[in-house]
């Protein structure tokens, strides 16, 4: 525990974000599970190129990639820690619209405070994903350096979740069809005539179609156009630009991005296994602070 805080902040594996700045912030990861064909991996730490790499080349090959939900018992074990060290905790937890973590990290939650009842823990619903959960981050950890305690920090970023917005471009249908998010036939028929999808997270934090272009640079050129209309710099002018085994069109959306905002900040990230298991190779976002309703 970092003795320079008063409460510390804990994210989960469903974020995608750079893990020099978690570990300089002292920003705690709460790991997940993947699997691969069956095989059983922790996602605990950033994964390296080369983890990427051979993740992303089993899915090509036809693996079937999944994930595990966190029990109630990782988040009693892991609360439960940092309370029995005198710790107030705010954790911002993966969509309650695309996972059952933060259900099950509120029912850990009443376990640590049954056992500790003056323990204080502030459970957020990010209704979000990937680098979104990042920008929640951020912002949480500069609320806490200006000063800001547990219950104004949590509340804070209640009313900041739905200023997230994210735009994404699924390169393979095949995965949200596994995921049952589209019918075999739209899969089929997308995929025959190149249509890519393009996906959003709504206000009940699941993912949804918002449109559909024809080739990927029509999908990017789409992208930028969402990000047009909806950025908005306040809270943070953070951008992030991820991709799953696609570094090229995330430097293309980076490139465009500065050209529409040069005071946009720009990550580029690749987009871990947790996340990755659910949307394949050639997934690319684009998540900023703004109006997600602007589409």
């Amino acid at each position: 525990m970092n003795e320079r805080y008063d409460y510390e902040i804990y994210v989960d594996a469903g974020i995608d974000a750079d893990f020099a700045y978690m570990e300089d912030n002292g920003v705690h990861l709460i790991p997940m599970k993947y699997s691969i064909d069956g095989k059983e991996f922790i996602m605990n730490r950033v994964p390296t190129e080369e983890e990427l790499r051979y993740f992303y080349t089993k899915m090509k090959d036809g693996s079937i990639t999944g994930t595990s939900q966190i029990t109630p018992f990782t988040y009693e074990k892991e609360f439960g820690e940092a309370v029995k060290k005198g710790k107030k905790i705010l954790y911002i937890a993966l969509s309650s619209g695309l996972s059952s973590t933060y259900s099950s990290s509120l029912t850990g939650m009443q376990s640590v405070l049954d056992e500790y009842p003056g323990a204080q823990i502030e459970c957020v619903d990010s209704l979000g994903a990937t680098a979104g959960i990042a920008l929640l981050m951020q912002l949480a950890v500069n609320n806490r350096n200006a000063g800001m305690s547990l219950s104004e920090n949590a509340e804070c970023l209640r009313k900041s979740v739905l200023k997230v917005s994210y735009w994404f471009i699924v390169e393979d249908l095949q995965y949200l069809k596994r995921g049952g998010r589209i019918s075999s036939t739209a899969a089929f028929a997308g995929n025959v005539l190149n249509l890519k999808p393009i996906l959003k997270i709504n206000d009940e934090g699941k993912l949804i179609n918002i449109s559909k272009q024809r080739g990927v640079p029509r999908g990017i050129k789409y992208l930028l156009e969402c990000y047009e209309i909806a950025h908005d710099d306040t809270p943070l002018p953070d951008v992030y630009v991820v991709n799953a085994n696609c570094p090229e069109r995330g430097q293309k959306i980076a490139d465009e991005v500065v050209k529409i905002n040069p005071n946009a900040v720009i990550h580029q990230l690749s987009i871990g296994p947790v996340i990755g298991a659910h949307t394949g190779p050639g997934f690319v976002a684009l998540i900023h602070f703004g109006n997600r309703d602007a589409r």
